[in-house]
């Protein structure tokens, strides 16, 4: 048997096989169980192969020819060949505006880049005790764990004012003196001036300090900055809770500001804060980015508690600090998955 023939027996079959479980295909059944000939595979007749054995390239070219009876080519559904009944393509979703448009909203995110509102901001600043104003601490600070992006962490605990990134990478203990100055009175209200610095403790009515930022970054990045000068406090230019520098192992200037807000007032239990803080410093990455910035952001959670050294008697305040990191797309952090989480433990000692 030739195997042509093979190859013709074995369609019929699996048509016939098929056919028997479709009744709607019985007279395509009918027909290719009729005609076993060249004709119904429709190949045309060769005048020198009929009688030679079969070579691959013929065997192959009839094969090919008998499938195309299983995928026929698909017309309209009115049987004629029009284009104008065939679907037209989707149209392409366009802007009405030709400027780029900002992605905002995207699940919990949050947007850097809008105006700050009041209601983000709990308080004009974070406030310590009425005890601490005017008065010098020596702060002692280790990094105990790292989660998640280390290189993102790093990057960040930079930028929020850390020392020597060994400090960071091998946890190693950082020592420098902070200050605590008066409360600057700030808000406006339908009654006259606001100020949200004032609390109540034990029954009394005090009024809360606030941390020397600048003079902060000033002694804890040291050396490592570019110059005393460089330094821009939010205080200095009206607006609370921002802060720029600039510091030899970074490239370009960085500048940080709070967009969001809340603490917890100085009481018996304690104190704290929670912030998220916007960054704005270079891509980084050498020559290729050299004057390209962008945006980081992170949240920096507080919380202290006041005693006693048992040794020397002077006040202490022991606290711990966790910094958790975001992925920014667009200006917009998304809050709701942080890439890192760092630990912090703080101990400050009066001078």
């Amino acid at each position: 048997m030739s195997p042509r023939s093979c190859i013709l027996i074995a369609l019929t079959t699996s048509v016939l096989t098929t056919c028997n479980n479709s009744r709607s295909s019985s007279l395509l059944c009918h027909a290719l169980s009729s005609q076993t000939t060249r004709q119904s595979i429709h190949v045309p007749p060769s005048s020198t192969s009929d009688n030679l054995p079969p070579t691959r390239r013929s065997f192959v070219q009839k094969a090919a020819a008998s499938s195309a009876i299983f995928f026929p080519l698909l017309s309209p559904l009115n049987g004629n060949n029009n284009n104008a009944n065939a679907a037209a393509p989707l149209p392409l979703l366009t802007s009405s505006s030709t400027s780029p448009q900002r992605i905002e909203e995207i699940g919990g995110g949050f947007d850097l880049l809008s105006p700050t509102s009041s209601s983000s901001l709990s308080s004009s600043d974070v406030f310590y005790p009425s005890s601490m104003t005017n008065t010098q601490w020596k702060v002692q600070r280790v990094v105990t764990s790292v989660e998640g992006d280390l290189g993102q962490a790093a990057v960040t605990w930079k930028c929020l004012g850390g020392g020597e990134e060994r400090a960071f990478t091998s946890k190693l203990t950082e020592a420098y003196n902070v200050r605590f100055v008066d409360a600057p009175v700030v808000g406006m209200s339908g009654n006259g001036v606001v100020d949200d610095a004032q609390y109540e403790f034990e029954g009394k009515r005090a009024r809360g300090c606030i941390l020397d930022r600048k003079f902060e970054i000033l002694n804890r990045v040291g050396k490592l900055l570019q110059s005393d000068d460089v330094i821009s406090w939010g205080d200095d230019d009206g607006e609370p809770g921002s802060i720029s520098y600039a510091r030899n192992d970074y490239p370009g200037r960085i500048e940080l500001k709070t967009v969001q807000r809340s603490i917890e007032p100085p009481s018996e239990a304690g104190f704290g804060s929670d912030e998220l803080i916007r960054i704005q410093s270079s891509a980084g990455g050498g020559a290729l980015f050299v004057g390209s910035n962008v945006y980081r952001c992170a949240r920096v959670k507080r919380r202290f508690r006041r005693g006693f050294d048992e040794s020397t008697g002077k006040r202490i305040i022991d606290g711990i600090e966790i910094m958790l990191t975001y992925r920014v797309l667009d200006g917009v952090a998304g809050v709701e998955m942080p890439t890192s989480t760092s630990k912090s433990r703080i101990r400050m000692t009066e001078l």
